[in-house]
């Protein structure tokens, strides 16, 4: 009943009416759309989604990628990443220093979601852990 009454009245608006309701409603879809693309949920949701859709990609090309971000990486990082390019042909790729957007952070979590997958059925389970720590021995305590 309610959406006769308003189909009803929108019918029997003028011309000049009816375009004010619809360019109240563009604006009001504007303003939301504004809205949730501030949003730090939305913003980490669409990195997710790119972050995925890059990873088929990068995969269907060949390419074995880990993005990574932070500080400046620890000596033993180096070594580590040395490691993965060498036995394995994976690039290790800094995305993001200390500050980091919700964006690029659900980016890299989904991209590297997907690649570690990838990496484990290629190479075994752990083939990342075990890596990494052969690199900590590898490089040896860090200087203070």
């Amino acid at each position: 009943m309610a959406i006769q009454t308003a189909f009803g009245i929108v019918c029997g608006m003028s011309l000049m009416k009816k375009m004010a309701v619809g360019v109240g409603l563009l604006a009001l879809c504007l303003g939301l759309f504004s809205l949730l693309s501030s949003c730090s949920a939305f913003n980490s949701w669409r990195g997710e989604v790119d972050g995925r859709a890059d990873a088929q990609k990068d995969l269907k090309a060949g390419k074995l990628i880990l993005e990574t971000m932070g500080p400046p990486p620890a000596p033993w990082e180096r070594t580590y990443e040395k490691l993965l390019k060498e036995r394995h042909g994976i690039t290790y790729s800094w995305v993001a220093g200390c500050i980091v957007s919700d964006r690029v952070s659900g980016h890299a979590r989904a991209y590297n979601q997907i690649m570690e997958a990838e990496i484990e059925r290629r190479f075994g389970k752990g083939v990342l852990e075990k890596t990494a720590e052969e690199a900590r021995k590898q490089t040896g305590p860090s200087s203070p």
